[in-house]
């Protein structure tokens, strides 16, 4: 079985942002195991209206999954968090495997301000 890469983008803009972020982080490494990792970061909201600042993570993850098997894995679990938002309409959780084997899965996110300032924080 291959090792496939994957550049993943977690994000949430409530008040418990850090939290959500460490319990997102500890179920990627579940699936995988994490290479390389920015630690949480701010960023201003982008592609929405006026809202709280962000809490960005970016997290390079070698993983046996394939990238349906990782996509639903994440999004399950990215679901089941957001169905029990006290703060809607904020964010309280957001994976986005944003490359997977350097194909760019996500080209706006991969354009994003909050996206390639992790990057730069990973070089």
């Amino acid at each position: 079985m291959s090792t496939n890469i994957a550049t993943i983008c977690l994000g949430a803009n409530t008040p418990d942002a850090a939290e959500r972020l460490a319990r997102a982080y500890s179920v990627l490494t579940v699936l995988g195991a994490i290479v390389n990792a920015t630690p949480p970061y701010p960023t201003a909201p982008e592609y929405v209206g006026e809202t709280a600042p962000y809490l960005n993570q970016i997290a390079i993850l070698a993983t046996q999954l394939s990238h349906d098997e990782l996509a639903e894995r994440t999004k399950r679990y990215q679901a089941e968090i957001r169905a029990n938002n006290p703060y809607a309409p904020l964010v309280n959780i957001d994976i986005d495997i944003v490359e997977w084997n350097g194909t760019i899965m996500r080209p706006a996110d991969a354009r994003a301000a909050y996206y390639l300032q992790g990057l730069a924080m990973l070089r």
